[in-house]
C-alpha cells in the first residue's frame, strides 16, 4: 500500500470522496467498491482528486492583509473576505462538474467505441486518461478498428494492457502501421499483433524500428516482415546492447547461426546472462554435450526443470541445474550490485 498519499487523502471533503467513489462504482465504470481505496490511494490518482475533490484553500495571511487593505473606510473586511471566499467557492465547483463531464465523456467513447467495461485496469495505472480530448480518443479507436480492423475486444485489449496508447496523435500511429505493412508484416496478423503488443505503436521509427530493421539485414535475414510478425517486440528492442550481443554469442555456440536465428526469432526474447549463456555453459562445461549443433529452441523453449530433464538429461528433477545457476548467479553481481559498486567508486 501507498501510505504516503493518505494524509493529503484525508485533507479532502468526505462529501466529495463520496461523490468520487459512487461515481467509480456506477453502472458507468463499474468499479467494485473493494478496489476504489487502493485507487485513490495511489500516487498517480492525485491529478484526478485535485480535479474532483480539491484540497479546500484556506485563507493565508497575505491574502486576508491584500483584502484587508483595499479600501478599510469604504468596505468591511470581513464582508470582503467572505466574498473572496464564496468566489472561490463557485470556481471551485464548476471545476469540479467540468471534470466530471471529462471522465463522463471518456467513459462513454471507451465504452462505446472500444468496448471497454471494466476501467480498473486503466484507473490503475493511467488516471490522466480520463481528462484526455475525447475527439482524438474516438479519432484512435475508430482508426484501430476500420483501418487496422482490430475488433472491439481486440482495441479493448489494447487499451486496457497500454493506456498511454490514448496519449497519442493518431497521425502517429498511422505512421507506425504504414511502416509496419511496408515491411511485409503480415496485414492479416496485424490486429493480433497489435492487441498483444500494443506498445509497438509508441514505438520511433527512427530511433528504434529502423536499426533493428538495418540489423537483421545485416545479420541475412531476408523475410523481414515474417520475422517481426513471429516477434513484434523485436521491434523495440535495442540493438547494441540487447541484439548484438546476442547474435555474437550465438555465432560462438552454434553452428548453423542463421538458420537457427530464422527458424527461431523468440532466441532474441530470452536474457542473455540468466538463461542463454547459462544453459549453454551447463551443457558445454558440465555436461560435456556439443552444443554447435543443438537446435536453439529446444535450449531455451523449456523452463529450467525441464531442460534439465529433456535436453541436459539429468536424473535429479533438475536439482544439478539448479545449483549450477544459483553458484553461476552469486558469481555474477547483478544489475543493482553492479551500480552500487559503481557508485561506490565514483564517491
Amino acid at each position: 500500500r501507498d501510505k504516503t498519499s493518505l494524509p493529503t487523502l484525508l485533507c479532502r471533503s468526505p462529501a466529495l470522496i463520496f461523490r468520487l467513489v459512487a461515481f467509480l462504482s456506477s453502472a458507468q465504470l463499474k468499479v467494485p467498491l473493494s478496489a476504489i481505496g487502493p485507487l485513490l490511494r495511489q500516487k498517480q490518482s492525485a491529478e484526478m482528486l485535485d480535479a474532483v475533490a480539491p484540497v479546500k484553500r484556506t485563507l493565508t495571511l497575505d491574502a486576508y492583509d491584500d483584502i484587508a487593505n483595499k479600501n478599510l473606510t469604504a468596505i468591511n473586511p470581513q464582508s470582503e473576505i467572505l466574498g473572496y471566499l464564496k468566489a472561490d467557492n463557485t470556481l471551485r465547483q464548476q471545476k469540479i462538474e467540468e471534470s466530471y463531464r471529462s471522465m463522463e465523456a471518456v467513459a462513454g467513447v471507451l465504452r462505446r467505441s472500444a468496448g471497454i467495461r471494466d476501467f480498473r485496469k486503466i484507473l490503475s495505472s493511467h488516471p490522466h486518461a480520463f481528462f484526455l480530448n475525447v475527439t482524438n480518443i474516438h479519432l484512435m479507436t475508430h482508426f484501430l478498428r476500420e483501418e487496422v480492423g482490430m475488433t472491439k475486444d481486440d482495441v479493448a485489449k489494447a487499451i486496457q494492457t497500454f493506456p498511454t496508447l490514448l496519449d497519442q496523435d493518431v497521425s502517429r500511429v498511422k505512421d507506425v502501421v504504414k511502416f509496419l505493412l511496408a515491411i511485409e508484416v503480415d496485414e492479416d496478423a496485424l490486429p493480433s499483433i497489435l492487441r498483444s503488443f500494443p506498445a509497438t505503436l509508441l514505438l520511433d521509427l527512427e530511433e528504434d524500428m529502423l536499426p533493428v530493421v538495418k540489423f537483421l539485414r545485416e545479420i541475412g535475414v531476408r523475410n523481414i516482415g515474417r520475422f517481426i510478425t513471429r516477434l513484434p517486440p523485436v521491434l523495440g528492442y535495442s540493438v547494441d546492447s540487447d541484439l548484438k550481443p546476442k547474435w555474437e554469442f550465438l555465432k560462438e555456440v552454434c553452428q548453423f547461426d542463421y538458420f537457427e536465428v530464422v527458424r527461431f526469432p523468440a532466441y532474441f526474447s530470452y536474457p542473455l546472462e540468466r538463461v542463454i549463456k547459462m544453459r549453454y555453459e551447463y551443457l558445454r562445461d558440465i555436461k560435456q554435450i556439443p552444443i554447435q549443433l543443438a537446435r536453439v529452441d529446444d535450449v531455451l523453449r523449456f523452463g529450467d526443470r525441464d531442460f534439465a530433464t529433456e535436453i541436459a538429461l539429468d536424473k535429479d528433477n533438475g536439482a544439478a541445474f539448479a545449483k549450477f545457476v544459483k553458484e553461476r548467479s552469486g558469481a555474477r553481481p547483478s544489475i543493482r550490485s553492479r551500480r552500487k559498486q559503481r557508485k561506490r567508486k565514483s564517491q
